[in-house]
């Protein structure tokens, strides 16, 4: 039985795009934010050394710390997006496991 590729694109992509939902958005929107803060925590630290409130050697110690934590967060969010693709890629494939197994004439896709 010869399969129809086109379909079973068509499948796979419509079945991961509702299975991925908001989790593209919300991970890319964290991402922001983190590097936005980082931003804003840098404008603090030089605005902080300006003012004679940090030293230069406390200034560099502040930004990495604070580079850290968005190495730390975005980290976090790899595996968030680890987690949400294995998902896509298994709830897509279930949409069309049983014509690709009989195709297959085994169970290919389990």
């Amino acid at each position: 039985m010869a399969l129809d590729v086109g379909d079973i694109g068509s499948k796979i992509v419509t079945q991961a795009t509702q299975i991925a939902g908001s989790s593209w958005k919300s991970m890319a929107t964290a991402a922001t934010v983190e590097l936005r803060g980082l931003a804003q925590r840098i404008a603090l630290i030089i605005e902080a050394f300006a003012n004679g409130e940090l030293s230069q050697a406390r200034a560099k110690q502040h930004l990495k710390t604070a580079r850290f934590h968005v190495v730390a967060t975005i980290a976090m969010l790899t595996v968030m997006t680890e987690a949400a693709i294995e998902k896509i890629v298994k709830g897509a494939l279930a949409i069309v496991k049983d014509s690709v197994n009989k195709a297959a004439g085994f169970a290919l896709l389990i």
